[in-house]
């Protein structure tokens, strides 16, 4: 941990102080360093809402995904020996980790469930269940909230894959231990193990889809199933590696946004009260303004594929970069007082769910389920506090959402 006004001279995404707590290493970067360069892994760094918004925006610029968009310590200090070669299509990678034309080739075949009609459609399922839900989870009293969020949005995605809706929790709790940065005995995070659970529930979705016949119902995974690519139908392999980051996505950031975005309502009761004046009105606001401040992702990494001079500085092929998302949504050049959550935030932009060829292409789910998931807790409990405590959250470089938030009933809302 980081001694209370030490002063910072590096800034390494691993590190422990980093982990502990990054955002005062993202002040110094944006105020001092806008392009930082860390020797260890060959990495620069960049720290600017402006800057990387329009570095991810420019389809010109030669950064690609295919290390993968979050690369592991280990994989970081591998240096690359000059230009990286595109990965093969014999086999397919996860679309993640393709380059134009591919990536946005293979993102098609899965889009079809997340796109705003598919959405909508799914809106009544979704709020019945969360209804269904939350009179036995508020007869608690007390209970860890990013849980109880996770496994709504976990069934979710199991309806969407084709899964059983009894394998939602197990996804739910692979998915959070994959995040970890290095295992947690604490926590029982096990990051490796987690995300071999993770590929076994995709490779079941297109197993289960494919004995089914893939006749359309579940487009999330019989598109890709029935898809050609390259000239050739998927391999099942193929196929399930397609579906690892919408399972990820899908289940993980919508929990740990709700959760903390509550909390932090908590702390500003005026607040509170003003997002209940108006639920169906304000609660889309308030998700915003959760997702900018309380956005768990922080970085994702591309690699250089040729020489490019950027921000005054030369880039090599084979250097990595790595664009400090929740740095630049904390940027008081875009935010102003961008340290204080406001809930009504007026934001002409954002870069909660990316930006350019990798957008998160569930952005309209995310905000269909955050919105519901406010709307109904708030509609439910009329009195609730949480215990920080005992708030955990494990260490990882990527996700600093919480994995434990326990949050307190103290009365419910009368019925109306």
């Amino acid at each position: 941990m980081r001694a209370a006004g030490a002063a910072i001279t590096h800034y390494d995404p691993f590190s422990p102080e980093c982990l502990d707590d990054p955002y005062p290493y993202y002040a110094w970067l944006r105020d001092e360093h806008p392009l930082y360069y860390v020797e260890d892994y060959d990495m620069w760094v960049v720290s600017r809402f402006q800057d990387v918004y329009d570095m991810l925006g420019d389809p010109e610029l030669p950064f690609e995904a295919r290390e993968g968009t979050v690369p592991t310590r280990a994989e970081m200090l591998a240096r690359n020996d000059g230009p990286v070669p595109p990965l093969p299509l014999d086999p397919v990678a996860g679309f993640t980790r393709m380059d134009q034309p591919h990536q946005g080739r293979l993102r098609g075949f899965l889009n079809q469930p997340f796109r705003p009609r598919s959405v909508s459609a799914l809106e009544d399922w979704f709020r019945a269940m969360v209804r269904a839900d939350l009179p036995g989870v508020l007869a608690q009293g007390e209970f860890n909230l990013p849980a109880v969020f996770g496994l709504w949005t976990a069934r979710t995605m199991c309806h969407l894959a084709g899964l059983p809706a009894e394998m939602a929790a197990d996804l739910r709790d692979a998915i959070n231990e994959s995040s970890a940065a290095i295992g947690d005995p604490a926590l029982g995070l096990d990051p490796l193990d987690g995300l071999k659970r993770i590929s076994r529930a995709a490779r079941l979705a297109v197993t289960t889809r494919r004995d089914a016949g893939a006749d359309g119902a579940h487009p999330l995974v019989d598109r890709v199933i029935n898809a050609s690519f390259e000239g050739r139908p998927l391999s099942d392999r193929e196929a399930a590696a397609q579906l690892v980051v919408p399972l990820i996505g899908g289940v993980e950031t919508v929990p740990k946004v709700t959760s903390h975005g509550l909390w932090e309502l908590t702390k500003n009761p005026d607040q509170l009260a003003a997002v209940r004046a108006d639920l169906a009105a304000n609660t889309p606001v308030a998700f915003d303004e959760m997702s900018r401040y309380c956005g768990p992702a922080q970085w994702f990494s591309r690699t250089v594929t040729a020489p490019v001079d950027v921000l005054g500085r030369h880039l090599t092929p084979g250097q990595r970069i790595i664009f400090l998302i929740q740095s630049a949504q904390r940027d008081p050049r875009e935010f102003p007082d961008p340290d204080a959550f406001r809930w009504d935030r007026q934001m002409k932009r954002t870069l909660a769910f990316g930006h350019g060829g990798h957008f998160c292409m569930g952005i309209h789910l995310a905000k269909m389920e955050g919105r519901v998931i406010l709307q109904e807790f708030l509609s439910a409990v009329e009195e609730f506090d949480f215990d920080g405590d005992a708030a955990v959250r494990s260490a990882s470089s990527f996700q600093k959402g919480w994995d434990v938030l326990p949050v307190r009933i103290r009365r419910l809302a009368e019925p109306s």
